[in-house]
């Protein structure tokens, strides 16, 4: 599953993904250095739950953590730290919809090691606390 143009619903526009098609259209003239950052979100995909160093997703990549950071962002339009805390947010929304696990569990579950933390950034990007997005999305996840 990727995670590009994804959305929530929440009515916030600030939790999205760059889309696929935006990504591709800025493709085409891409110099070798930033098609590389291409794999990324394949990275981020195989790998969000966990902790791991910006050199690993470089490295991912082919790239130093430098150019890495930059033809990123020149390519996505946001930083991978950005990309990776919306995409995180994003999978814990799904997961928050589904009502089986408590809201620590799932923040643990899509790579936030701090449950404040984990809230403070969700309510940043639905404006609302987890457990509020629960309450008004379980049972919303199959529509």
């Amino acid at each position: 599953m990727t995670a590009q143009g994804d959305s929530t619903g929440a009515g916030s526009s600030s939790l999205s993904l760059p889309s696929v098609e935006l990504i591709s259209a800025a493709g085409a003239g891409m110099s070798a250095l930033h098609s590389s950052v291409l794999r990324a979100p394949e990275f981020v995909d195989q790998h969000y739950h966990e902790k791991f160093p910006a050199n690993d997703i470089a490295a991912y990549c082919g790239l130093s953590r430098f150019q890495f950071s930059r033809s990123f962002h020149a390519v996505y339009g946001i930083t991978f730290r950005e990309y990776l805390l919306r995409y995180r947010i994003l999978r814990a929304c799904e997961r928050l919809a589904e009502g089986v696990m408590p809201v620590t569990e799932i923040a643990f579950a899509v790579g936030f090691h701090d449950g404040s933390y984990f809230a403070r950034m969700f309510r940043r990007y639905t404006g609302m606390l987890p457990s509020q997005y629960a309450r008004q999305h379980v049972g919303h996840a199959a529509e």
